[in-house]
């Protein structure tokens, strides 16, 4: 399943009602994705191939039925948080965005921030759980390996005086090929106001399109910028 076709189903299943969750395993079993999804308890009823990897699970270790905190996992730790966020939103059935760093690879110890979205799935118009939707914060791009370039040392303070703090948060968000709407609702901001802030960010870099602004980026190094919250060590927290 590609990237599209995941984000496609996620926001097939943010509102609609299902049948069950099997129809929502189905399409998540073939997927190259991190999904997982939860009972109305917060248990597990299902974790992908891409998810447990990430959350450094054992191969063995069978996720369904139990809390956050029954796993053995670094992010286990914020339990109480990440079932506080699953029951806000079920209760208020809105989406909610968060930010999850995971420690992988065994002894290697390797790190990996996702950013997505955690929404309630609905049966005969009542939550029967949550589904989350987590994406790849990225900083080895392509344009890296097409110019051969090795990963560079992450820059966490403002770049220079091209744009505001505000305006560096949409390009962080740019760089990690998110539109505007899904920068939109990272930021709390109206579309409108995302699309705005682009369209200022494109003049004041004097280019005409999202290929030339990325381009403009990599030659100013701002690739290699990450915001600190959005790079925050904790393993869970709510955007």
């Amino acid at each position: 399943m590609t990237k599209s076709t995941g984000e496609e189903l996620a926001a097939s299943v943010i509102t609609p009602s299902i049948e069950s969750f099997d129809s929502l395993i189905q399409f998540m079993e073939k997927s190259d994705q991190f999904w997982v999804i939860k009972d109305t308890e917060s248990r597990f009823v299902y974790m992908t191939t891409v998810a447990r990897y990430y959350c450094d699970l054992p191969a063995d270790f069978n996720v369904e039925g139990l809390l956050d905190s029954e796993c053995p996992a670094a992010w286990s730790e914020q339990a109480p948080a990440i079932q506080h966020n699953d029951n806000v939103v079920r209760t208020t059935g809105k989406t909610k965005s968060t930010l999850n760093t995971f420690t992988y690879g065994g002894r290697e110890k390797r790190i990996q921030p996702f950013i997505g979205d955690v929404f309630p799935i609905y049966k005969d118009k009542k939550c029967i759980g949550t589904v989350a939707y987590l994406k790849k914060l990225e900083f080895y791009s392509m344009h890296h390996l097409i110019r051969g370039e090795y990963p560079a040392q992450l820059v966490l303070s403002k770049p220079d005086d091209m744009f505001t703090d505000r305006e560096f948060d949409v390009v962080f968000f740019i760089l990690q090929s998110l539109k505007p709407k899904e920068i939109a609702r990272q930021l709390n901001l109206s579309h409108r106001t995302v699309s705005n802030k682009i369209h200022l960010m494109y003049q004041k870099a004097g280019v005409n399109n999202l290929s030339e602004f990325k381009q403009f980026c990599f030659i100013k190094g701002y690739d290699r910028f990450a915001p600190t919250k959005f790079i925050n060590p904790q393993p869970f927290i709510v955007l």
